[in-house]
């Protein structure tokens, strides 16, 4: 009967833990026998690529599984494989090697923690090594010697249990929760009142490689620069340094002075690339990481790709954006003679006057007809001139043909502590003096913050206004204009000083109600008008993992 209990054909779980009896397959493939990760992963994952990137990375863990090392840091784009390597091979490996010991995962929902922790399961047993009979869910399975795997989601608990791996592995969700100061401060209190106070201490006798304490590897792409890694980093100045190996992986590969900034105590991994070179041809080839580049905008293709979320030249929007034209400056004035195919006034409206509450922003665009208003035969008759019959031989001009010129214009912008009839009469009297010249073809207003009550309210007494409901959060829509000023679609006239601040201090700035109404302004005209004429706009980058 015990026979036919130990073998392999017949005992599914081949749990010898349990039975009291010594494992000769498990002996072999136990902690003395010291498997290198890299044949793990053969055995494990046959027909694995393993690229530049991965060897470096695959070499840093096994000092983490051999305890030589006991902080590591990664940073690398998205979809390049690191979850498949940090969260569900070496975890597998690292429980194979101490079985007795824990190995935690945590992301920023169960769910995905629980996929890794999945995943990680099934390379162990795929190798040959048993679970305990008593304990295989998936969000916390065990070996025979009571060792084993637990995850769980950030901010989430981690009762009733301690590890001796802790592995972050994607904290954040998105961009909304990265750029949410609120949410970026629930994680690092949630990463010091619960993840550390669940490390184990250094196990009894010689600490393996002089190290005390449980083993850390945190591993994401970079959203903000104040995300965990950025605090982590900025804790090094202080009285505890942790002494971070990191592996910074950029897309491409930065000239040094364009390279992040890492404190002294923190050991860096050399790039091994020269610059321009990408980070891993067989998957992601220059050109592609180029068009990736461009859909991005800078923000984001500095943040997630080249793991530098703090521009050099600013935040979201950079001053080398920022294009200006002749014009007049206010409403009241002269209207211009230049032609615009639609003309509109955005408003950020808040109701409450007082000296300490919120400003109230207004920003009018116009959208030129381009390419046709930048030719010379429709600025000619513009002004009003009469033309050759040869006139209709003439080409575009080449900044035409390239699409450098910018389509959308900052006619003025203002912002003032208004309570509703003081919106009102200004709304009236800028109508009013705006003239027929500048006058707007539609007056927006953003539906979710003022109710329908205020919208009813304005519409009568407002000709024009539109209620907006807005999509996605004010530092969402900010990104999506972003890659237009990038590209040199938008263009201020003079006069726009304080709206040129405020877009050069999101999103930290004190205030953003220009931001937010200029914001509003562009996506209705792109949404409305631009994409209506059938001309191509840059492509929004769908954020995946």
């Amino acid at each position: 009967m015990a026979g036919l209990l130990l073998d392999p054909a017949t005992d599914r779980w081949a749990d010898w833990g349990l039975l009291d009896g010594p494992d000769p397959d498990r002996q072999l493939n136990g902690p003395q026998a010291h498997q290198a990760f890299r044949d793990f992963i053969v055995a494990a994952y046959p027909g694995y690529a393993f690229h530049t990137w991965a060897e470096r990375l695959i070499a840093l863990l096994q000092r983490v599984a051999d305890g030589e090392l006991n902080r590591l840091i990664v940073c690398c784009p998205p979809r390049l494989g690191k979850s498949l390597l940090v969260s569900k091979l070496f975890p597998a490996y690292w429980v194979s090697r101490y079985p007795t010991r824990f190995c935690a995962i945590a992301s920023y929902s169960a769910e995905l923690a629980y996929a890794h922790s999945r995943e990680a399961r099934h390379y162990y047993r795929v190798v040959g090594h048993p679970l305990s009979k008593d304990s295989t869910a998936v969000g916390n399975w065990l070996t025979p010697e009571r060792g084993g795997c637990i995850a769980a989601g950030v901010r989430g608990p981690f009762t009733g249990k301690g590890y001796a791996l802790g592995i972050i592995d994607d904290p954040y969700k998105g961009p909304e929760d990265a750029n949410s100061a609120g949410q970026r401060q629930k994680l690092i209190e949630w990463f010091q009142s619960v993840w550390l106070t669940r490390a184990e201490p250094a196990p009894e006798g010689p600490s393996r490689g002089g190290f005390a304490g449980a083993a850390q590897v945190v591993v994401l792409t970079r959203w903000h620069q104040d995300d965990l890694i950025g605090w982590l980093l900025a804790q090094e100045s202080g009285d505890a340094p942790q002494r971070w190996q990191v592996l910074n992986l950029p897309a491409i590969a930065e000239p040094t002075q364009l390279q992040i900034k890492f404190p002294n105590t923190c050991s860096i991994e050399p790039d091994w690339r020269q610059p321009g070179e990408p980070l891993c041809p067989e998957r992601f080839p220059l050109v592609e990481l180029e068009q990736i580049r461009i859909r991005a905008g800078s923000y984001w293709w500095n943040a997630l790709y080249q793991q530098r979320p703090s521009p050099a030249e600013g935040l979201l929007f950079q001053r080398s954006w920022i294009r200006t034209t002749a014009g007049t400056p206010a409403p009241g004035a002269r209207a211009s003679q230049r032609p615009f195919a639609a003309l509109v006034l955005s408003c950020d409206l808040s109701f409450k006057g007082g000296a300490e509450n919120d400003y109230c922003g207004f920003c009018l665009l116009g959208l030129l007809p381009y390419p046709e208003a930048r030719h010379p035969v429709a600025q000619a008759q513009a002004r009003g001139e009469q033309l050759h019959r040869s006139a209709s031989h003439v080409s575009p001009p080449a900044e035409a043909k390239n699409g450098g010129a910018h389509r959308i214009e900052v006619l003025w912008s203002q912002h003032h502590r208004l309570d509703l009839p003081g919106v009102v009469n200004f709304l009236g009297q800028t109508l009013g003096a705006l003239g027929q010249g500048q006058s707007p073809d539609a007056v927006l207003v953003e539906d979710a913050a003022n109710g329908p009550a205020v919208c009813q309210l304005l519409r009568r007494q407002i000709p024009g206004l539109i209620a907006v409901r807005p999509t996605g959060s004010k530092v969402s829509r900010a990104h999506a204009v972003a890659p237009l000023m990038e590209a040199g679609q938008l263009a201020f006239r003079r006069g726009n000083d304080a709206l040129i601040s405020e877009l050069l201090g999101f999103p930290n700035g004190s205030h953003d109600d220009l931001v937010d109404a200029f914001c509003q302004g562009v996506i209705w005209l792109q949404n409305q008008h631009w994409r209506g004429q059938g001309t191509a706009t840059p492509r929004p980058l769908l954020f995946s993992r």
